[in-house]
């Protein structure tokens, strides 16, 4: 890793770092980007890494695809919502190449994997030639197509604490057009619950506001609340009042937010009753 960042600060023009490719491809060929040199990150095995820290964190390269983290037995035991938000990333092909390193770097709105991790308080790790430096994800996006990178850093991997003991957590992703598009709405939520009262909630939002969110007000309606179908149905209004939407071919920002309403209550509902 230190050998590409080297060579970055040495280099004249526009580089770029190249992960998968499965964004910034698409975006040369349109003339989006017109870097002056590509420098690809796919031979640092030390970035593919998928691991238990020392600390019980789950440590994720960044070059880790979205189909190795899915497959991986260690994430499908420990940190199954993460594992079922990667797995709904476009389409298999994508997924093969794709990285989590990237996708988190594109700061897609509509990221399938970054709700997920919001929801379990993961941290981001990045670095550049002047040194190393970690922030929470909810502080990673900062804008449309914007992450908290400076120029010449790299994402180097995320750090995950476990989920809290006894967690129910699910991913629901609608799409208006094929299965394998971006997320119109992603829903990850996790709650946990005792005797019925909810004791923790958190809820990620993709593809409702110019980054991904954490629906902050939706949980607070949650916590301390037994989950009745009126609190549910209180928590998706909340979280569809505080999304921002944007309108596109997909669909408008009021089709949006009351697809936000059906899918945070219906995944809601699932985690209670157990059926997911």
């Amino acid at each position: 890793m230190r050998e590409a960042l080297d060579v970055f600060a040495k280099l004249d023009g526009e580089a770029r770092f190249v992960a998968g490719g499965t964004a910034l491809i698409p975006m040369i060929r349109l003339g989006l980007v017109k870097p002056d040199r590509l420098i690809s990150l796919n031979r640092l095995a030390a970035l593919t890494e998928i691991r238990l820290l020392d600390d019980g964190m789950l440590g994720v390269g960044a070059m880790a695809t979205h189909a190795e983290i899915s497959h991986d037995r260690l994430v499908q035991a420990g940190w199954p919502l993460l594992a079922e938000a990667v797995k709904r990333v476009a389409s298999p092909a994508i997924r093969a190449s794709g990285t989590i390193g990237g996708n988190l770097a594109y700061a897609e709105a509509a990221s399938d994997p970054a709700p997920a991790l919001m929801c379990l308080d993961a941290e981001v790790r990045v670095a550049s030639h002047a040194g190393r430096r970690a922030m929470p994800i909810n502080e990673f996006f900062r804008g449309f197509y914007e992450a908290a990178l400076e120029p010449g850093e790299i994402v180097t991997g995320v750090r995950v604490p476990p989920p809290p003991k006894g967690a129910r957590s699910g991913y629901s992703k609608f799409t208006a057009r094929s299965a394998e598009d971006k997320a119109l709405v992603g829903v990850a939520a996790l709650i946990v619950l005792d005797g019925g009262r909810c004791t923790e909630a958190r809820i990620g939002l993709g593809g409702v506001a110019p980054t991904p969110v954490r629906a902050r007000r939706a949980e607070a309606t949650l916590r301390g609340e037994v989950l009745s179908n009126a609190a549910v149905r209180a928590a998706a209004e909340a979280a569809a009042a505080e999304a921002e939407p944007l309108s596109d071919l997909m669909g408008s920002a009021d089709y949006r937010r009351e697809m936000i309403r059906v899918w945070v209550r219906r995944l809601l509902v699932a985690l209670r009753d157990g059926t997911r």
